[in-house]
């Protein structure tokens, strides 16, 4: 009782401090990244994973990441690399993380999940990460990310009907080319707010169904306003009409339908049709099918979706190939989630249109070695047209209604460019011994820019922009590993690297970016079962890197607190 009651008297105490701190125009967020234990049915179908490895450049939002010891939540820095830990996560459903860093940075985390009724489940998750500290490469109070998200999970006879709203309030500042302190900052705020329905049971002679909606708006105050509604629906069937009675070699027919609307300006509408049959048995699997995107203005793009699968040496190693493709529209939601410092006065910006992967091929070897280490080598092969890259908005200036100047703002413009990339992939994932797991991920990526005579600018001191991948980096790298040195001390660090990068500087001229190191230390000190007191330290090397031209990261951080799971 009393571990609880100095529980709840840390939770105030945090909340308290969080609420006062909003007097910087601020407000409290955090997002909570719990998910329910909902026990999917199953589909009696063999599905292989396909690599997931993107190695997209790193948001600059606060990642909470679970680690093996189920609260050992990670905050990344200003410059958040993101790096997964996904060998040995054990995990609780409720916790709590409290703790202050060297630059007056609060982090608060807290996340609860539980049963209110013998058919209904609550979810409650809070965030929020912010600095209060003058940085020597930002304004004061510089950064903040912040949510709140609610679910509930309802239990039916012939279903489960899952309903969430999530709300995320982020906050930079951007900077001035003239040096002039903006006190101002940009406020990014996004709703998504939805439900999903899934069937009890499996699809072994019979149809299983999913169905799902949801309606997320994004919006900069004072810029851009998007809305999208999204909706999907998925029913399978399972039999053995090929092959002997036996549930373990089925094949399954099966069909997936998307409705994409989004709303900026100017609309644009896709429809996703994707058939497909899989079939498996002992040692291989099969899956073909096709997708069928129906577009905005009657374009219809038709794309193979085959994948196949063997397995031998009784599973040891998996070989794979995959021929693919896709339409998506470009949405303000996700150029913001990457790169937040864009412009905000686009017009007519539904007419830059979808990005379209019009071939994709990937390829490897996937094997477990020993019983304790997980191995895949891969190539991915893509041609990817009107996709997105950032510039220099050299006229982008800014008014507030509290303050008559005028801010000259050093922000990014949208260049959209077809091109085409090579993805040389390897990750593992070795348990070296029973406290210490380990795990790497390296990509090696080759980009070959493709622009189109139909994208290409009027003006020819701007065709420039075109021929370089801008901020794409040539290798990224990331190395994790967690320790337990006994039943009161774990340790875990991981370091993330990305290779050379092009970017436009204010001039119009190509420059090359410094590698990016950005090392992280941690430990945890056990008081009571499952109450412990944290460090950690992020950016050991104090490395000023850059993401985007011209932001740089926060640097060295000290962090300490408090980690409470029940």
């Amino acid at each position: 009782m009393k571990i609880k009651s100095l529980i709840i008297s840390i939770l105030f105490v945090c909340v308290a401090f969080v609420a006062n701190a909003q007097q910087h125009n601020e407000q409290v967020t955090v997002e909570g990244s719990y998910r329910p234990q909902i026990k999917r049915s199953e589909r009696l179908t063999k599905n292989p994973e396909m690599p997931k490895n993107d190695f997209n450049i790193p948001t600059y939002k606060a990642e909470a990441k679970d680690f093996s010891y189920g609260y050992n939540m990670e905050l990344e820095t200003m410059s958040a690399l993101n790096y997964k830990a996904e060998y040995g996560v054990e995990s609780k459903n409720n916790f709590l993380k409290a703790g202050l860093g060297t630059r007056l940075s609060p982090v608060f985390l807290f996340r609860h999940y539980s049963d209110i009724s013998r058919t209904m489940s609550l979810g409650v998750g809070v965030r929020h990460f912010s600095s209060w500290l003058n940085l020597s490469d930002y304004k004061k109070s510089s950064f903040m990310n912040n949510g709140f998200n609610l679910m509930t999970v309802n239990k039916f006879k012939s279903g489960q009907l899952r309903a969430f709203a999530d709300y995320k309030y982020d906050m930079y500042h951007l900077r001035a080319y003239d040096d002039v302190e903006n006190p101002n900052g940009r406020n990014i705020h996004s709703l998504n707010i939805g439900a999903k329905w899934l069937a009890n049971g499996t699809s072994y002679r019979s149809f299983y169904d999913e169905l799902g909606a949801d309606y997320r708006a994004t919006w900069i105050m004072g810029g851009t306003v998007e809305h999208q509604l999204n909706a999907l629906f998925h029913i399978a069937y399972s039999d053995n009409w090929i092959s002997d009675k036996n549930v373990d070699d089925l094949q399954t027919i099966t069909t997936d339908v998307e409705f994409n609307f989004n709303s900026i300006d100017q609309s644009q509408i896709l429809i996703a049709v994707n058939p497909h049959f899989a079939m498996s048995g002992d040692f291989y699997h099969l899956h073909l099918g096709a997708r069928v995107d129906f577009k905005t203005g009657g374009n219809v793009s038709v794309y193979p979706d085959v994948t196949g699968s063997v397995f031998i040496l009784d599973n040891m190693f998996e070989f794979y190939a995959k021929f693919g493709g896709r339409s998506k529209i470009n949405t303000f939601a996700d150029i913001v989630a990457e790169n937040p410092f864009v412009t905000t006065n686009f017009d007519k910006f539904g007419e830059f249109g979808y990005e379209k992967t019009s071939f994709e091929f990937q390829g490897g070897l996937k094997a477990r070695v020993a019983n304790n280490i997980d191995a895949h080598l891969g190539v991915r092969y893509r041609t990817i047209k009107n996709s997105v890259f950032y510039a220099p908005d050299r006229d982008f200036y800014a008014s507030y209604e509290e303050d008559a100047a005028v801010y000259h703002l050093q922000a990014f413009d949208l260049v959209f460019n077809n091109y085409n990339v090579v993805n040389f992939l390897a990750d593992v994932r070795w348990k070296a011994m029973e406290k210490l797991d380990i795990a790497a991920e390296l990509s090696i990526n080759s980009y070959t820019m493709k622009p189109s005579a139909d994208i290409m600018p009027a003006d020819p001191t701007e065709t420039n922009l075109y021929d370089k991948a801008w901020y794409k980096p040539s290798f990224t790298m990331t190395l994790r590993g967690d320790y337990e040195l006994n039943e009161t001390w774990k340790f875990n660090s991981a370091m993330t690297l990305l290779g050379k990068r092009l970017a436009v500087n204010p001039r119009g001229e190509a420059e090359q970016m410094k590698p990016a190191v950005d090392f992280q230390v941690g430990a945890d000190y056990r008081i009571q079962k499952d109450l412990a007191a944290f460090a950690e330290v992020h950016n050991v090397f104090h490395q000023k890197y850059q993401l985007f031209y011209n932001y740089p990261s926060a640097g060295f951080e000290l962090f300490v607190g408090l980690k409470y799971k029940f």
